[in-house]
């Protein structure tokens, strides 16, 4: 998975990691822009785990480079 389109460099938002709103079940909830719940966590309304999860979890998946692996084997 990759963080952003490559004509846009516009992040692409996983609505499965967007918590849901209060309300009743099933009713359409808008997402919440990034810059809102990055403006949230620096106003320590939220941790923010929601927001790294979903701008870090993909590079959990990347290999470690080998250099990188020689580097610590020593």
């Amino acid at each position: 998975m990759t963080l952003c389109n490559g004509m846009s460099g516009e992040p692409e938002l996983n609505p499965a990691v967007i918590p849901a709103l209060c309300g009743a079940a099933g009713e359409a909830t808008p997402p919440v822009a990034v810059g809102e719940r990055i403006a949230a966590f620096l106003d320590g309304t939220t941790h923010g785990e929601d927001l790294l999860h979903e701008l870090y979890d993909h590079v959990l998946d990347e290999p470690v480079p080998p250099r990188m692996l020689a580097l610590l084997d020593r």
